[in-house]
């Protein structure tokens, strides 16, 4: 049936464009839209409403609408047009411009899985893991190596790891993040050792090697350090052709035990950590002063188990006490020793270096994990090396105090803890007073 307008004839004339189109109440999800009517010559019966350019929803008359299914922090764009019975269609509205808002988000990201390790090199790891989810959406993770962040990505669930030092255990986890600020908890834990480079490669000799403070049975020797192209871990130092003593890195070292007026040629090789050793360095020739043996009345010369009436023993080779097999050593004795001091010259590096901030101080979890496994403290000697080989005095002594150095990092660390707890039950007994106080304030009012 077609529809006759006013005087007759048929009507081919569109409504006129609504106007004032706005949006108000926006939500999250929902906006309600609102217009000024069209007109028309013969009359309107409804409008279609469009999003971004898409019908989504239509009005017999009326000029409101309420949109629902938006998705949150959304901008979209809408317009209106006006239809007549004859099906004439008006043209667009003005637009009305709306952005959802954002949900109050305070639900971290589940942790991520099955992280791992894979392409480990002397220096880099490839790691990946499998993502995490959100209630409204992961931005993004934060890369952790031994606990400290050293990078971050924005969604992708992989990372490339580089600046590592070879030969070296790390310890990597993952987590998850939201654009509330939300973080999930830690993954699981990937450990990784970097490889260890092949070096053949020997230092470069030690120069500039001299003998100072030279006494009948001393002297001290000093030298330029040598370079390598993976790094320099000590000194032979060589008397006569004959190794006498290593330092672990130090280019100084105290020569004893020598025989006075007597000469003495010493040279030095470097050694990197694949053992590699350098040729010698240049030599320094010593001569020990003194003319001779002196004699010498002790305080126990005189006593009737001391046989001996000169003031210095010296002895060319090695000197056995009770027994003839020295095994090498300078001095051995099958028997106690007793003395008032004993002077260690120590030709390692003092454990000061526990207090550095490079130390990487093994966690407690490790150190119970090694006296599970092996029975014995870690970096410390077992009972059947003990009994094997002995202890070396100076060594050991400096083994002990880098323990004793680690207990205190550790103490500091969970005096630390204390305070903070010690803080928190602070807290926590201010807040229960109020509640005690509201409480009998609620009483009283009823």
């Amino acid at each position: 049936m077609s529809i006759t307008p006013q005087g007759g004839g048929t009507d081919n004339q569109a409504p006129t464009a609504p106007t004032n189109l706005a949006a108000s109440g926006t939500t999250t999800t929902t906006t309600n839209l609102a217009w000024t009517a069209s007109t028309d010559n013969v009359g309107v019966t409804g409008y279609n409403i469009l999003q971004g350019g898409v019908n989504i929803g239509t009005t017999n008359g009326a000029t409101t609408f309420n949109v629902t299914g938006l998705t949150q922090n959304t901008s979209y764009a809408f317009t209106v047009i006006a239809r007549d019975a004859a099906g004439n269609v008006s043209g667009s509205s003005n637009t009305a411009n709306v952005t959802t808002l954002t949900a109050a988000d305070n639900q971290a990201p589940t942790a991520p899985t099955n992280l791992a390790a894979s392409g480990t090199t002397t220096t880099t790891t490839n790691l990946a893991w499998t993502a995490s989810t959100d209630n409204v959406g992961v931005t993004g993770y934060n890369i952790l190596q031994n606990g400290n962040n050293i990078g971050t990505t924005n969604g992708a669930t992989t990372f490339n790891v580089t600046g590592l030092t070879q030969n070296t255990s790390y310890a990597f986890t993952v987590t998850a993040r939201d654009a509330a600020g939300n973080i999930s908890g830690a993954s699981n834990t990937a450990n990784v050792t970097t490889l260890t480079a092949a070096d053949n490669q020997a230092p470069t000799a030690p120069t500039n090697l001299t003998a100072s403070g030279t006494t009948n049975t001393t002297t001290n020797l000093a030298w330029t350090a040598s370079t390598d192209n993976v790094g320099v871990t000590g000194y032979t130092i060589l008397q006569d052709g004959a190794s006498i003593g290593t330092t672990n890195g130090a280019t100084t070292f105290n020569v004893t035990g020598l025989t006075q007026n007597t000469s003495y040629i010493f040279t030095v090789t470097a050694r990197d950590a694949a053992g590699n050793v350098s040729v010698a360095s240049n030599t320094a020739n010593v001569t020990t002063t003194g003319t001779g043996v002196i004699d010498y009345t002790s305080a126990n010369s005189n006593l009737p188990t001391v046989d001996w009436t000169a003031r210095d023993l010296f002895a060319n080779r090695n000197v056995g006490i009770g027994t003839t097999d020295t095994q090498g050593y300078r001095l051995a004795v099958a028997g106690s020793v007793v003395a008032e001091e004993v002077n260690v010259k120590l030709q390692v590096n003092w454990p000061d270096y526990v207090f550095e901030t490079t130390y990487n101080l093994p966690s407690l979890k490790e150190v119970e994990e090694h006296i599970l496994a092996q029975g014995y403290l870690l970096n410390m000697p077992s009972a059947s090396e003990v009994e094997q080989n002995g202890i070396e005095i100076g060594r050991m002594n400096a083994q002990l105090l880098r323990k004793i150095e680690e207990l205190t990092l550790y103490t500091i660390a969970q005096e630390k803890k204390i305070e903070s707890l010690q803080q928190e039950n602070k807290r926590i007994d201010s807040m229960a007073q109020k509640l005690e106080k509201l409480e009998e304030v609620i009483k009283e009012n009823r």
